[in-house]
């Protein structure tokens, strides 16, 4: 009875453990302008990353306030890249030149430029965390 009952504890706990969530904080800075919003789309492996909206594990849209946006997000612990841009026109698509470079300000995780790819856009998150992305312009 007490063998039973000391498995059912170490299960409850272990279950407990692996469920709890932890909190992403992401502070977009280097904003230019107030007029529209932020959207962003978070991945958790490469596929679809990062353009294909449809594979995101989440996404959303935040406000601009101040010249800065704030993206707060519970998620599962795990590996992550995020890819966030400036949607001044409010049309909810990034706007782009005949080459495909944006029009509008964008950025990622771990704030590298050039063509955005999710090994270098790949964070861990294991604990409550806080990121900042710096938007930039072309």
């Amino acid at each position: 009875m007490i063998k039973h009952l000391f498995f059912v504890i170490l299960f409850l706990v272990a279950s407990f453990a692996f469920g709890q969530e932890v909190s992403l904080n992401v502070e977009i800075e280097g904003i230019k302008s107030e007029k529209g919003k932020i959207l962003f789309s978070l991945f958790s492996d490469k596929n679809g990353f990062p353009g294909d909206m449809t594979k995101a594990f989440k996404k959303g849209v935040v406000h601009i306030e101040g010249g800065k946006a704030i993206i707060d997000l519970d998620l599962p612990p795990g590996t992550y890249a995020i890819m966030v841009f400036h949607d001044e026109d409010d049309n909810n698509e990034l706007k782009t030149n005949w080459f495909g470079m944006p029009k509008e300000g964008v950025g990622n995780s771990n704030n590298h430029k050039g063509i955005p790819n999710y090994k270098k856009s790949v964070f861990k998150l294991y604990k409550n965390k806080t990121i900042t992305i710096n938007l930039w312009y072309a």
